[in-house]
């Protein structure tokens, strides 16, 4: 077919973009053509044809090594976004009751995922037997469509705008210090007397505390990380306060390893959301994945069982001396 023919067949240029997007995800022109039935020379005839259409180098290649143009980088993106309402074409005429099948790419926070979510997804996996789950723990903030994961799940509001979310359950925080350090430190009576405190949290040199009715305090500390179980270890040391969410403390408090501080003063700070790109289409896997994390998670955390509420100060000897 001549050029001037392909670029009259939009059915021939979508196909093209299809295969260009396959050699990119697979990473050769040997993977692209096993994974489309096709024959590596007919890959590579494909992608030639598609750059003298559009006149742009997208590919640079050398016998070892392929990666990105920057116009590649630009033309993927919208090869993707063909190749997802491609799939969302197919999938759209399935039977709605279709069993979920396939794999599930979920991101999780470390803590929460590691702590919460890996324990009970074996109960999403009886349930779903046709469903394999790849897990990614991570604390950063990942690029759902360029990282090709189908879910994640966020503590926090994510501000970007391209995204759906469901919210699945409130986070609570609470601040907490070791017996040892609280009963050698100045006593704790009011948001105020945290100026006096060794205050660790997420990121440095300082970091904002947000109480009842608006209140901010601006606090200093000697330890900082992105890891709410690294601040956890720091406070089981004895080496100040935290402010977590309860999820990765309510053990400890319920152990006595750790007090809570100010537990009347302290708010719900933020929930926990299922979030996946506004332009992918739910496939049956994912909308199971989404409802049953609403439905084992979903309510007040049992986490929060048994933990001060607010307006119900904490028993301790170490506040108020």
């Amino acid at each position: 077919m001549s050029n001037n023919e392909s670029e009259r067949n939009p059915v021939a240029n979508v196909a093209a973009m299809l295969v260009f997007s396959s050699v990119v995800e697979e990473g050769s022109f040997t993977a692209a053509a096993r994974r489309l039935g096709l024959s590596k020379a007919s890959v590579s005839r494909e992608i030639s044809g598609l750059e003298a259409r559009l006149g742009a180098q997208l590919l640079r290649r050398t016998t070892r090594t392929m990666s990105l143009t920057e116009v590649g980088e630009i033309f993927f993106a919208h090869c993707q976004r063909v190749g997802e309402e491609a799939e969302a074409a197919e999938l759209s005429i399935r039977r709605l009751e279709a069993a979920p099948s396939g794999v599930v790419r979920l991101a999780a926070p470390m803590s929460f995922g590691h702590s919460i979510v890996a324990p009970r997804l074996g109960r999403f996996l009886a349930r779903y037997p046709a469903v394999r789950v790849e897990f990614e723990l991570t604390d950063r903030s990942v690029d759902l469509v360029h990282e090709r994961i189908d879910l994640s799940i966020r503590i926090g509001r994510p501000r970007t705008p391209s995204y759906v979310l469901r919210e699945v359950c409130p986070m609570r925080g609470l601040i907490v210090g070791s017996p040892a350090y609280l009963a050698s430190a100045p006593p704790i009576e009011r948001p105020d007397d945290l100026l006096d405190h060794n205050c660790m949290g997420y990121r440095g040199p300082s970091e904002t505390w947000a109480f009842r009715g608006g209140r901010r305090i601006e606090t200093r500390g000697t330890f900082y990380a992105d890891n709410g179980d690294a601040l956890r270890n720091a406070a089981l040391a004895d080496q100040g306060l935290v402010y977590l969410p309860t999820f990765i403390t309510a053990p400890d408090i319920r152990a006595g390893r750790l007090v809570p501080v100010l537990p009347e003063e302290t708010t719900r700070t933020s929930a926990v959301y299922t979030v996946y790109p506004e332009s992918r289409h739910l496939s049956p896997k994912v909308r199971a994945m989404i409802d049953w994390l609403v439905e084992e998670f979903g309510g007040e955390p049992a986490w929060d069982a048994g933990l001060p509420t607010e307006g119900r100060s904490a028993e301790s000897r170490y506040l108020r001396r």
